[in-house]
């Protein structure tokens, strides 16, 4: 193969794999479970200058929906949650004493650390969420369309003289490298989508155990008042 068409093979999968990860990234930022390269975009502003979050904190995971950020000093706290909140508006940010037997309360000495909670994947977010993948997706798909069409007529044009045999193995390998990356973006899209499916399929569980707890509450308390009720009509008669 011809150097000049190994190079525009390389710089078209380089294209192609950077929509491809963009994608993926993208689909991060809409968070239902705590995936640490979310957390890229956040800046920590510190006494002025611009930090990123790994500087200022450790990262852990302790709940499948939930990043712990342990500030490396207590001061950085507060500018700690004003980052994430500028960065991810959705998660809900709290602060938890670093010793769990504390009372969670602003007030005392002791050591704190951000709590950051996913939200939960009600009706009107699943069907945001499934929209926004969608939309990611088919502008991301649309670019590497865009550029194997470019790139498929340069390698054309580069092969003008070749001998057929030497056209048809670049073209089977740009045609290789092409079905690879719409594979690894459509399973980008899948994996999303089944962690918002699965997600609102907990949350539907939840509400459904919530609402039956509930009217096993309103039953009881109507059995106790109709018990109440006889009572009180058997020591009449008496």
């Amino acid at each position: 193969m011809r150097i000049t068409v190994y190079k525009l093979l390389q710089e078209a999968q380089q294209k192609m794999n950077g929509y491809a990860v963009y994608m993926n990234y993208q689909f991060m930022h809409f968070g239902v479970k705590a995936e640490p390269a979310a957390l890229l975009s956040v800046e920590v502003e510190v006494g002025g200058e611009r930090m990123n979050l790994e500087d200022v904190a450790d990262v852990a995971i302790p709940q499948d929906d939930q990043f712990a950020l342990i500030p490396k000093e207590q001061d950085f706290l507060f500018d700690i949650c004003k980052a994430v909140a500028q960065a991810h508006p959705d998660y809900k940010i709290g602060q938890k004493s670093i010793n769990e037997e504390e009372e969670d309360s602003l007030d005392g000495e002791e050591d704190r650390y951000v709590l950051c909670t996913m939200p939960e994947v009600n009706d009107d977010r699943h069907d945001v969420g499934m929209n926004y993948v969608k939309a990611i997706y088919e502008e991301m798909t649309a670019k590497i369309d865009t550029t194997h069409a470019a790139y498929g007529a340069e390698i054309i044009k580069q092969l003008a003289s070749a001998k057929p045999e030497e056209i048809d193995e670049a073209k089977e390998e740009f045609q290789k490298i092409y079905d690879q990356m719409k594979d690894i973006c459509k399973s980008y899209r899948e994996e999303k989508e089944k962690q918002i499916e699965e997600a609102y399929q907990d949350y539907l569980k939840k509400k459904a155990e919530a609402e039956q707890a509930e009217s096993e509450r309103q039953a009881a308390r109507g059995e106790d008042k109709s018990s109440r009720l006889d009572l009180s009509q058997f020591v009449s008669e008496e």
